[in-house]
């Protein structure tokens, strides 16, 4: 990773949250998106391991999860869909943190059903 210097805070801190998920650009799918004080991060490792990093507050919160699709079954994925689904979770915001596309969040929703 090239070394540079952020022009300001905000550029500081996503320069930040690149360097803590330790993103290779080479390798690893990611999006970073910021609103309203609020940093959002979620990489797709090259191994399948999805991380999602949510910053707050100047980095007073912090809120990291960490997901290996390689250790649920697509049954159980699909269900844990579900539950977020239930928990008031958008089919976007799931599929980032399952790293998966929006339209399969979708798909297994109407396949099992929503609640």
């Amino acid at each position: 990773m090239r070394n540079f210097q952020p022009v300001t805070k905000a550029a500081q801190r996503v320069a930040n949250v690149v360097s803590d998920l330790s993103i290779d650009p080479k390798r690893d799918t990611f999006k970073i998106a910021g609103s309203s004080g609020v940093i959002s991060a979620h990489v797709r490792k090259a191994d399948g391991e999805v991380i999602s990093l949510r910053v707050r507050a100047r980095g007073s919160f912090r809120e990291l999860t960490r997901f290996d699709a390689s250790e649920l079954s697509v049954p159980e994925r699909r269900r844990l869909e579900r539950e977020m689904y239930k928990d008031g979770l958008s089919q976007s915001a799931i599929a980032d943190l399952l790293g998966v596309s929006q339209a399969t969040v979708s798909l297994d929703l109407k396949r099992i059903g929503k609640p």
